[in-house]
């Protein structure tokens, strides 16, 4: 593990993902960025400010004295930062923003067209310079190409503690309840009735955990489905997957990742760019949402879960951001 040499506390910001979020898995991105950077730095004494809300003049006032920044996972790029951004920076913003390292960022959404200029300023500006960027996905690594000094892929923040050994231990036996997972704001009632009528079928049981406010009433109105609902919280889903042997199955990337994380086997049905291009890299057990009959055989025909991490990237991001600390 690299670790600073201790010789002072830094004051550094972290740009939390999920302070004014309404996605309980921006909580399990930030766990797992919050103890990245406590791993990495130590003797960092972290500021946090938020990225789905403008900032305050507080706020902005403790960032611009800070030495270093990290922004960490979720969705935040985009080509056009002017239109509609999930990281609402404004222009006072960049201009008193500096030296912040990206953690496990990605795109928005596939957008071919080129950044605009104002992006390719504001990112220009904002970026450490001297530092090594991790992305979550060779698609985002692409995009940003120009735009920052180096970046590497090292796959969302949330699997870097999936290992070989993590990996082993989740279950692969087929197990006789599920948690499903829907998500309100892609709807598909046809192809998401048919998931659950699938589930129904192949498990005793049907849990459901809302990552959403909005995901119960959209399941509520796909019909009079027998689910138990979990607490709306991570950790009473977290509690919850320690507690009950259960596969999980559903849109939430990170709901299922989060099962991983705790043992259980889990299967994310794709609805965006998300899943897709994190599978690619790594190996993350992902199917197409249409795919009912690969659903099915990942049900009746259980295989150990084996992913590819990119530790070398992920130790070339640690080693870097040990580096730009040291120099600030």
């Amino acid at each position: 593990m690299v670790t600073m040499t201790p010789h002072r506390m830094l004051p550094i910001v972290l740009f939390d993902t999920s302070v004014a979020s309404n996605n309980l898995g921006d909580e399990i991105i930030m766990d797992a960025v919050e103890r990245i950077v406590r791993q990495t730095l130590p003797d960092a004494y972290a500021f946090r400010v938020q990225t789905h809300d403008a900032i305050s003049d507080v706020s902005r006032a403790i960032a611009g004295r800070c030495a270093l920044g990290i922004v960490g996972g979720s969705n935040l790029l985009k080509s056009r930062m002017r239109s509609r951004p999930l990281w609402k920076l404004t222009l006072r913003d960049a201009l008193v923003l500096r030296n912040i390292v990206l953690l496990g960022v990605g795109y928005q959404y596939y957008d071919e067209t080129r950044p605009s200029a104002y992006t390719r300023w504001l990112l220009g500006r904002i970026l450490h310079r001297g530092a090594i960027h991790s992305v979550r996905d060779e698609y985002t690594k692409t995009k940003l190409a120009g735009l920052a000094h180096k970046v590497v892929n090292t796959t969302c923040p949330t699997l870097w503690e999936l290992t070989e050994a993590r990996c082993a231990a989740v279950s692969v036996a087929r197990a006789r309840a599920v948690v499903a997972l829907l998500t309100y704001y892609a709807p598909k009632p046809d192809i998401d009735r048919a998931l659950l009528d699938e589930l129904a079928c192949r498990y005793e049981k049907i849990y459901f955990w809302p990552q959403q406010f909005e995901d119960l009433a959209y399941l509520r109105s796909l019909g009079d489905y027998p689910v138990e609902v979990i607490p709306p919280s991570v950790a009473a889903y977290t509690e919850f997957l320690d507690r009950e042997p259960v596969d999980v199955v559903g849109s939430r990337l990170h709901g299922g990742i989060r099962a991983l994380q705790r043992g259980r086997r889990a299967l994310v049905v794709a609805i965006d760019n998300r899943a897709p291009e994190i599978a690619r890299d790594t190996g993350l057990p992902v199917v197409a949402r249409t795919d009912i009959p690969a659903i099915r055989r990942w049900i009746e025909d259980p295989s150990p879960v084996r992913l590819r991490l990119p530790t070398p990237a992920i130790d070339e991001w640690r080693a870097g951001l040990v580096r730009a600390a040291t120099a600030a």
